[in-house]
């Protein structure tokens, strides 16, 4: 796309700032009226009560000690540092917002004091990103400090704002321009893009007041985010996947959100067919309630009301609030206190969205059977392997029904510094053995861009049989397999799915093993020639088709404690008795 701020110069940018220069980039934060809807809404949707009930002003406050920092670096353990940092993240959330809603426990000193430790700190960095001028961790710390001076500033003492200005300056600004630190996100096509510049972006509309200033500090951090929007797909699909999507592209829309209310509505960036393209990429990835894709570093989820409210904005897409958390009467859960603010009573779609999904840039499908209790969602990728947070998973693919997803794409693991080392496809749940993919004599798929897939799809919201093909040829390494076909094929009707790999070898094979992937209990037939995932009546039953061969199940116990402590890979594997250069193998899934 076009280089955001194309045709605006600097001088522009600063005339418009100078234009509009007692609007707000959040006015909604400092209207009393807005205010007064929020401690309304904050009732209703547990804030209120979660500060009588877990807010302690007397608390002390957490400190980043320099042995739970470091222990990033010792052993590769992010969980303690960012535990601690956390900790005081929500001491300075909650007492922000009992002060701005008015709680009965609101402590001006408590959160003065808070504020005023984030400014002995000698890093805002994350343990993980140590070394980096800027990182996810500091460019959020001033933003949301940048924030509770615009809103609430004039409640606290001189001597708490000046320091804590100072800091921002220090951490942020000075960091942002200092020629000598080079921090790739600036332009990198991945989340890290969106939420450090446009975090640095919201705090530079809240603290700079001169508009020469303040145009030169934003014009090129806002240029950078055309990078990023660049890294979705030409559909609009997020690589990344639908948790990325909401916290790298959420950034952006809080930034262009800024940046609207700051103008008077003149520099809108949430314009445009490019933009409503990535808007819509979660209605595609999404199952049902928190269920949805989970290829790459993946997980499951809602998107934030926030996300929904802003799009809305400009661009006509009510489902997407079929995608957020709701209360019984379908009006939205609400976190943050943006999102107090501002609802205006949205609801959830009263039909949850059943049609199908096609990406064919991000290589993607969602296919739906007939609506009722036994409706089958699938869910599949072609792709490449070489995506940020990637997963070696070209053809790996998704069942759900009911009330879970019973053939599984594991998602990502909790990240160590194993996981974004050269070791990461040691990790079951990054390499192909993790994933619904075949094992051809011994070699999984590679890592790569040059490692991918084709997708086809036929029908898709229609009656009958939908199918989507994916060439899988070329996600092995070269001289794996002459050609690799998988296709699926699911009878709407009669919500089954049959999946059939067609190979063809340049010599016969000396091994190889279909694999389908399940967190469900799976227990394999007499004779070995079906496998019933989850209970019978409720789950899926997975047979083979005509081959001879069995099917065994794995638990993979050890491996999936490096990716998670709560739930364990089951690998169900099927081996055919023979073996030829042209072989078919079917399954069917119901």
């Amino acid at each position: 796309m076009d280089m955001l701020l194309r045709n605006v110069t600097v001088d522009d940018l600063a005339r418009l700032y100078r234009r509009h220069g007692e609007c707000s980039p959040a006015p909604y934060l400092v209207d009393p009226k807005a205010v007064a809807r929020a401690r309304r809404l904050a009732r209703r949707n547990g804030q209120w009560q979660a500060l009588s009930d877990s807010f302690d002003p007397a608390a002390p406050i957490q400190v980043m000690k320099r042995s739970t920092y470091r222990n990033y670096q010792r052993v590769g353990d992010r969980a303690a540092p960012q535990a601690e940092a956390a900790q005081r993240r929500g001491q300075l959330g909650q007492a922000f917002l009992a002060l701005w809603l008015g709680h009965p426990k609101a402590d001006v000193d408590f959160l003065q004091d808070v504020m005023w430790a984030y400014c002995d700190d000698w890093t805002w960095v994350m343990a993980a990103h140590e070394g980096r001028a800027i990182d996810l961790g500091s460019a959020g710390i001033g933003s949301a400090l940048a924030e509770i001076l615009h809103v609430v500033g004039d409640r606290l003492e001189d001597e708490v704002v000046q320091r804590v200005r100072s800091a921002i300056e220090r951490e942020i600004f000075e960091k942002f321009w200092d020629y000598r630190h080079v921090d790739s996100w600036k332009t990198a096509r991945m989340n890290w893009n969106h939420v450090c510049n446009g975090e640095i972006i919201r705090a530079a509309l809240y603290l700079i007041d001169d508009p020469g200033v303040l145009a030169q500090t934003t014009h090129t951090a806002i240029q950078y985010m055309t990078y990023a929007l660049d890294g979705f797909a030409a559909d609009g699909g997020c690589e990344e996947g639908p948790g990325y999507w909401a916290y790298g592209f959420g950034h952006y829309l809080t930034a262009a959100n800024a940046l609207y209310h700051r103008t008077a509505g003149a520099l809108n960036l949430l314009e445009g067919e490019r933009i409503a393209a990535i808007s819509r990429y979660p209605l595609a990835a999404h199952i049902d309630g928190p269920l949805r894709s989970t290829f790459a570093d993946a997980s499951h989820g809602y998107i934030p009301a926030q996300c929904a409210m802003i799009i809305n904005q400009v661009h006509d897409l009510p489902e997407l609030y079929g995608l957020c958390a709701s209360h019984a009467d379908r009006s939205l859960k609400l976190g943050s206190h943006h999102e107090l603010a501002t609802y205006g009573g949205q609801k959830v779609p009263k039909q949850p969205l059943r049609s199908d999904g096609h990406l064919p840039s991000l290589g993607q499908v969602k296919m739906r059977g007939a609506p009722g209790r036994k409706m089958l969602t699938v869910m599949a990728l072609a792709g490449h392997n070489g995506v940020p947070h990637n997963h070696n998973d070209v053809g790996s693919f998704l069942v759900h029904r009911g009330d879970r997803i019973w053939l599984d794409d594991p998602g990502g693991p909790t990240y160590t510094r194993k996981t974004f080392s050269s070791k990461r496809y040691e990790i079951i749940f990054c390499n192909s053995l993790g994933h619904s993919v075949p094992l051809i004599n011994g070699r999984q798929q590679k890592e790569g861009s040059q490692y991918r897939g084709q997708l086809e799809v036929h029908n898709l919201d229609g009656n009958g049989l939908k199918t989507a093909t994916i060439d899988m040829t070329r996600a092995y390494p070269r001289g794996t397999v002459r050609s690799l076909v998988r296709t699926l094929s699911l009878d709407r009707d009669a919500n089954a799915l049959t999946l059939d790999d067609a190979y063809e070898f340049v010599r016969k094979p000396r091994s190889l093993e279909e694999a389908f992937i399940t967190y469900e209990d799976a227990t394999v037939a007499r004779g070995g020639k079906s496998v019933q995932i989850g209970p019978a009546g409720k789950g899926v039953l997975l047979r083979a088709e005509g081959a001879g061969g069995r099917f065994r199940v794995t638990l993979l116990e050890e491996e999936s404690k490096v990716g998670r402590t709560d739930k364990v890979i089951r690998r169900i594997t099927f081996a055919p008795r023979f073996l030829e250069r042209h072989m078919h193998l079917t399954f069917t899934i119901q």
